[in-house]
């Protein structure tokens, strides 16, 4: 789930470099940018979808949009001209969260009529010019930093979390060199995932470490997990997005694919070299680490998300909140309940702050359901899959459709919820 940010990528398939297209400084040029922007920065096609019909309908003109993970179509509707559609190919959008907080804004400006088309346009060009705000150094220190702490928080011991920061490391220099070549980035599931599990299997059987390898090898993919994309996917599904979250379903499955092959090579080169999974027993660890090892991780997340340093107090919440309520949910309801919990208080969290503190959901819903998401559940069945325990795989692939159910249910439960009425910040 690797978050890195590509200014080059952006501006190299704008809109304004193509023959023909609709001026940006017109309501219809202006449309067709903030729908890719948009969808550019990560959000989904259900909020995509809502935020452009109030544009559109600010602006005076009727619209159908429909987002998927690789295209924007519309229809659009001028109030005295014949409708014309637009169809945008777009490539599947690395979350970041301060453009996708300046474009919302934008967004909300326009559907609050503070703003015309022209000034939106501008905007939106001053945005997608920004240049990162994190060095990549920074970015491969926050893979290893998060392998790490996601090592302790599946109550590894020190030579799990020293190991998986290793790995977690590699994996995001990888995922770095990988945004300059394009056949590294196609691949760079199944590169990574052959990577860490040679890696862990090799340090093992030389350091004599006694380490539980899955946990290490887990952690040190968590990164590139599509756990959130497999939560999205069934949101987009439940909302009755069928297409958009068919497409991000199959897309999602793909990449546990690739890692499972990534993982299978590796295992199965390293057997000839006499290296095998070891299975020792993990050790229970103070809770007040585990706690401590989600903080350290959420913060990691500020620079993967592309977030601002101003917004870690918000990622901290959100990743303790989550874990909390899921921590102790699961205690005695179970995983599935647990996550179903953890859902609903993430979902409540993001309209609560959102509607008090005009802060997007999307700072709180992407790292609180990083800790949600049943991506490290899914990688286990591929790794009993790998292990030729195809009851235990099965079993746990199970385990990922009901936590994932759970997530979604509770998330559109969240949605129920009503808030005190504040006309100063309607929400679109």
């Amino acid at each position: 789930m690797s978050q890195l940010s590509d200014t080059n990528i952006t501006e190299q398939r704008s809109l304004d470099s193509i023959p023909n297209a609709p001026d940006r400084n017109k309501p219809i040029g202006f449309l067709l940018r903030l729908a890719k922007a948009l969808h550019t920065y990560g959000l989904p096609a259900y909020e995509l979808e809502q935020t452009m019909n109030g544009c559109a309908e600010a602006l005076g003109y009727g619209i159908q949009c429909m987002s998927l993970p690789t295209s924007i179509s519309m229809t659009i509707l001028p109030p005295d001209n014949e409708p014309k559609t637009y169809l945008i190919r777009v490539a599947p959008g690395e979350i970041n969260l301060d453009r996708l907080r300046k474009t919302t804004e934008v967004a909300r400006h326009v559907i609050e009529e503070q703003i015309n088309a022209e000034q939106g346009a501008n905007l939106l060009k001053q945005i997608a010019k920004v240049q990162p705000d994190y060095p990549y150094w920074v970015i491969v220190i926050a893979f290893a930093v998060v392998s790490g702490c996601i090592s302790r928080i599946f109550f590894g011991g020190l030579n799990e979390m020293a190991v998986s920061t290793l790995i977690g490391g590699v994996v995001g220099m990888i995922a770095v060199a990988s945004k300059t070549r394009p056949m590294i980035d196609h691949l760079l599931p199944a590169i990574c995932a052959f990577v860490a599990t040679w890696m862990a299997l090799w340090i093992d059987h030389h350091w004599q470490l006694q380490m539980t390898t899955s946990v290490v090898i887990i952690s040190g993919l968590i990164i590139l997990l599509p756990g959130l994309s497999l939560t999205i996917a069934l949101t987009e599904l439940a909302t009755q997005n069928l297409v958009s979250g068919t497409a991000r379903l199959s897309g999602t499955a793909t990449t546990f694919i690739q890692l499972a092959f990534g993982s299978a090579l590796g295992v199965e080169l390293a057997s000839r070299f006499g290296y095998h999974i070891n299975q020792s027993g993990l050790s229970p660890v103070a809770p007040w680490s585990v706690f401590l090892a989600v903080a350290i991780a959420s913060l990691a997340l500020v620079p993967l998300f592309s977030a601002r340093i101003r917004d870690t107090g918000w990622f901290l919440l959100a990743a303790l909140t989550a874990f909390s309520v899921v921590h102790f949910a699961t205690l005695s309801l179970g995983a599935s309940l647990g996550a179903f919990a953890g859902a609903i208080s993430v979902g409540l969290l993001a309209r609560v702050v959102t509607h008090f503190f005009d802060v997007p959901g999307a700072m709180i819903m992407m790292p609180g359901f990083i800790i949600l998401v049943p991506g490290t559940v899914g990688y286990r069945s591929i790794l009993a899959l790998v292990e030729k325990d195809v009851i235990a795989g099965l079993a746990t692939a199970f385990e990922v459709g009901v936590i994932g159910i759970s997530l979604v249910a509770g998330f559109l439960i969240s949605s129920l919820v009503p808030l005190p009425k504040d006309a100063s910040k309607d929400q679109y």
